[in-house]
C-alpha cells in the first residue's frame, strides 16, 4: 500500500489494526485499514455503527479506551509515526498538530467552567503566554467561529448556550492552536438543519483559510456529498470502498455503498413507496469471520464470497473497492424501491383537535424582592386538527415548540390556555381519565435507551401497559406480547433480554411495540429515528408506514430531518418560536413552500448528490432563533427574514390560503395567497 501514498500527504494510515481485549477473547475492531489525507483536503468516513470509523479517529488521536490498542500498522503525521510514542511526546501533537471535535459538545465541555476559560486553557497548554494574551486569542476564535455577542458568551457557562453554540465553542477549542489536522466525529448529528449548515460553513471557511485537513466522520450521506473531497466507506472494521466523492456517488462499485445510498430518504424527486433497507445485521466481530464480511447481507454474493475475503484493490482511476462482484460502472439502481408514493388523501374524520393551544413555562424570578413574572412562550395560540389515519409531520428548529405540542397531546404537560379534544374519548366519562386516554394516545421517545427501564426484561416492558389497564393477563398477555414482537419485526428470543442486550434499532422497536400494546388511535413519535444509522432508519420508517396502513394509525411525527418527514408524512406543519407558520400537503410544502422560513429550512438540507449540492443556491438562514422569553413583536420570524418590512414589525400575520389545504401565516409569502380565517 505504501506506493499509493504521496509525499504531499499530511496524514498516512497504513495497514492499521486495532484490537480490544475482552474477558473471554480479543476482538479485532479495525483490520488492515489504510488511507491518507492531504493538507486542505476533507476526507469523509462513513458506515454503520460499529464499523470502526470512530475507533480509527480515536487511534489517530491515541485516545483509545484502556482495553484497546493498536496491534499492527502505522499512523504517520508529517512523516512521524504516532504509534508507540510516549505520552509526553503525544501531548505535543494533541491539540497543536491534530485536534478533535467530539460528537456530544455538552459532555465534552466542563459544566462548571466558563466557556472563555475553557478556550483559554486549551491555548495555554501549548503556548507560554499570559492569561490576557490567551483571553484575546480565545475571544478572536469565538468570533471566528461566528458566535454572536462573543464578549458576552465568553463569560457564560455551557448550559446557558444552545446546542449549536456549544458546538461552535468545541470548534474554537479545537482550532485555537491552529492544528494541521482536524478529526470531526459526527459534528452536526444532533443539530437542526439550519444550525448544521452554519457549522459546516464555518468548518469549510476555516479549512480554506488555514489549509486545514479534515477527517469528517458521519453517517449523513448528504453531508458527505456536499462537504468532502474523498470518501472511505467502512464495514465491520474494514474499508469496503474508497474514491473521490463524485466517484462514490456516481459510480459506486461495492454493493454496501449502494445499499447505504439507497437507504437515504431525499427531499428531491419522486418519493419511493418503500425505502431500501439492508437486511440483517453486521457480523459479530467476537466470532471468527469467513469470507466476505458483507456476504450474508449482499444480493450479489457467490460461493467465492464465502470462501475468501476480498482485498482492497484499485482500478485504473484510483478507485479502490473490496468486492469479488462489483457493480458495473454507470450502474444506476441505487433507488429501485418501486414507484413513487401516491399522494394520500386524508379522511374527513378528525381524531385530535387543538383549539387556541398555548403553553407558557414560568421562570424563577431573579432576586429575593423581585416580583416580575417572566415566562417562556413555548407554544402560542395553535389551532390544529389531526385526522384519522394520517401522518402529520411537525418540523422546525430546536426551541420552536414542536416537542411541547407532542407532550401537550400526550398529557405530559398541561396547557396554559386552549383545549385538546379526542374524538375517540367516551363522552360518558366527564372528565375523561388519563387511564382511558392511554388507550387512544401513546408516545415513542427520541432516546430508545433512556425511555426503557434497564432493570426490566423486554417482556415486562411491553406488558406493563397491559398490566396497568388490566385488560390481559397470564397466557393471553404473553400471546399478545409475542404478536407485538412479530408486528415490529423482533425475534421471539428478545422477550427475556434486557435493553442493554439489544441494538439501538431493536430498542426503538421495543418502544414501538410498547406504544402499540393498547392499540392506540394515535402515536406521537418524537424524533424516533434521529439516533439510528441510515439503514436501520429505513427499516423503522418502512415499519411505521406499514403499521399505519395496516391498522389505520395516526402519527404526529416530530423531527428536524426534513427528508425523513417528507417520506412518511401526509401533511407537514412548520413551527417557528411557538407559532405554526405553514401547514399543507407534504408534496406542496416541499415543492412549493409559501413561507420564507420553510424555504430556508429546505435550502439548508444536505442532499446525497454532489452535483445537486453544488448546484443549489447555498442560501443559509443566519442568526439564532430569538428568545422565547421575549419574542419579537408582529411576525416572530421577522428578525431573520429577508423579506421583512415595517408591517411585519407591527402586525402579526394571519393565515392565508396558498393552495389546496395549504395555509401560510406571512405578510409577504413566496406564493400568491387568499386571505382567510382558516382552521388548520
Amino acid at each position: 500500500m505504501t506506493d499509493t501514498f504521496s509525499l504531499m500527504n499530511l496524514l498516512e494510515v497504513r495497514n492499521l489494526q486495532i484490537t480490544y481485549k475482552l474477558r473471554t477473547s480479543d476482538v479485532v475492531a479495525v483490520d488492515d485499514v489504510s488511507f491518507s489525507i492531504a493538507a486542505g483536503e476533507c476526507l469523509g468516513v462513513v458506515g454503520e455503527s460499529g464499523c470502526g470509523k470512530t475507533t480509527v479517529g480515536m487511534a489517530i488521536m491515541q485516545l483509545l479506551a484502556g482495553n484497546g490498542h493498536i496491534s499492527a500498522g502505522e499512523i504517520l503525521l508529517n512523516g512521524k509515526n504516532l504509534v508507540g510514542l510516549p505520552d509526553k511526546e503525544l501531548r505535543k501533537f494533541r491539540g497543536r498538530t491534530v485536534a478533535l471535535i467530539p460528537q456530544d459538545p455538552m459532555t465534552s465541555l466542563n459544566p462548571v467552567m466558563r466557556i472563555g476559560d475553557q478556550v483559554v486553557e486549551a491555548y495555554r497548554i501549548h503556548h507560554r503566554v499570559s492569561k490576557k494574551v490567551a483571553a484575546e486569542r480565545a475571544l478572536e476564535m469565538l468570533r471566528m467561529v461566528e458566535i454572536p455577542n462573543a464578549e458576552e458568551r465568553f463569560n457564560q457557562y455551557p448550559f446557558e448556550l444552545s446546542g449549536g453554540l456549544r458546538q461552535r465553542v468545541i470548534i474554537a477549542m479545537a482550532l485555537v492552536c491552529e492544528p494541521q489536522l482536524l478529526i470531526a466525529d459526527e459534528p452536526t448529528t444532533a443539530l437542526d438543519v439550519t444550525i448544521q449548515a452554519q457549522i459546516l460553513d464555518v468548518l469549510d471557511n476555516l479549512r480554506e483559510k488555514y489549509k486545514l485537513a479534515v477527517m469528517l466522520i458521519t453517517h449523513d450521506m448528504g453531508v458527505i456529498a456536499s462537504r468532502t473531497d474523498r470518501v472511505v466507506v467502512m464495514y465491520a472494521g474494514r474499508a469496503a470502498e474508497e474514491a473521490s466523492t463524485s466517484e462514490i456517488f456516481r459510480d459506486m462499485r461495492h454493493p454496501y455503498t449502494r445499499a447505504l445510498l439507497a437507504s437515504v430518504p431525499s427531499i428531491e424527486g419522486d418519493q419511493p413507496t418503500r425505502l431500501h433497507s439492508i437486511p440483517g445485521l453486521p457480523p459479530d466481530l467476537t466470532k471468527p469471520i469467513e469470507g466476505c464480511r458483507f456476504r450474508a447481507r449482499c444480493e450479489f454474493a457467490t460461493e467465492e464470497c464465502r470462501r475468501a475475503e476480498p482485498s482492497l484493490t484499485a482500478s485504473g482511476d484510483g478507485h479502490r473497492f473490496a468486492c469479488f462482484n462489483p457493480l458495473s460502472i454507470g450502474w444506476d439502481g441505487v433507488r429501485e424501491s418501486g414507484a413513487a408514493i401516491p399522494i394520500r388523501r386524508r379522511g374527513d374524520e378528525i381524531l385530535v383537535s387543538l383549539q387556541n393551544l398555548t403553553k407558557d413555562f414560568p421562570l424563577r424570578a431573579k432576586g429575593i424582592f423581585t416580583r416580575e413574572r417572566r415566562v417562556v412562550s413555548a407554544v402560542s395560540d395553535i389551532t390544529l386538527d389531526v385526522y384519522r389515519g394520517e401522518t402529520l409531520g411537525i418540523v422546525g428548529e430546536s426551541g420552536s415548540g414542536k416537542t411541547t405540542v407532542g407532550k401537550l397531546i400526550m398529557g405530559l404537560e398541561k396547557p396554559t390556555s386552549g383545549s385538546i379534544s379526542f374524538t375517540d374519548a367516551d363522552p360518558s366519562h366527564a372528565p375523561v381519565t388519563q387511564l382511558a386516554l392511554a388507550k387512544i394516545r401513546q408516545m415513542i421517545f427520541q432516546d430508545p435507551y433512556a425511555s426503557l427501564n434497564p432493570r426490566k426484561r423486554i417482556v415486562d416492558l411491553i406488558g406493563e401497559p397491559l398490566d396497568i389497564q388490566g385488560t390481559l393477563k397470564g397466557p393471553e398477555q404473553t400471546r399478545r406480547i409475542g404478536e407485538l414482537l412479530d408486528e415490529v419485526g423482533l425475534p421471539q428470543e428478545s422477550l427475556y433480554r434486557y435493553p442493554h442486550e439489544l441494538s439501538g434499532g431493536q430498542r426503538q422497536r421495543v418502544g414501538l411495540a410498547r406504544a402499540m400494546a393498547l392499540q392506540p388511535a394515535i402515536i406521537i413519535a418524537d424524533e424516533p429515528v434521529s439516533s439510528l444509522d441510515v439503514s436501520i432508519q429505513a427499516q423503522m420508517l418502512n415499519l411505521l408506514s406499514d403499521l399505519r396502513d395496516e391498522k389505520g394509525l395516526s402519527y404526529l411525527f416530530i423531527s428536524h430531518d426534513l427528508a425523513v418527514v417528507r417520506y412518511i408524512a401526509d401533511r407537514i406543519g412548520v413551527m417557528y418560536l411557538g407559532k405554526l407558520v405553514e401547514i399543507g400537503p407534504a408534496h406542496q410544502v416541499f415543492t412549493q413552500p409559501a413561507h420564507h422560513y420553510t424555504r430556508a429550512l429546505l435550502d439548508a438540507v444536505p442532499v446525497a448528490n454532489p452535483d445537486a449540492a453544488r448546484g443549489r443556491s447555498g442560501s443559509r438562514l443566519g442568526g439564532e432563533i430569538p428568545s422565547a422569553i421575549d419574542p419579537p413583536s408582529g411576525c416572530r420570524f421577522r428578525t431573520r427574514c429577508p423579506a421583512a418590512t415595517e408591517e411585519c414589525t407591527a402586525v402579526e400575520p394571519t393565515y392565508a390560503e396558498a393552495g389546496d389545504n395549504h395555509l401560510v401565516a406571512c405578510h409577504h409569502p413566496l406564493r400568491a395567497t387568499v386571505a382567510i380565517r382558516a382552521k388548520v
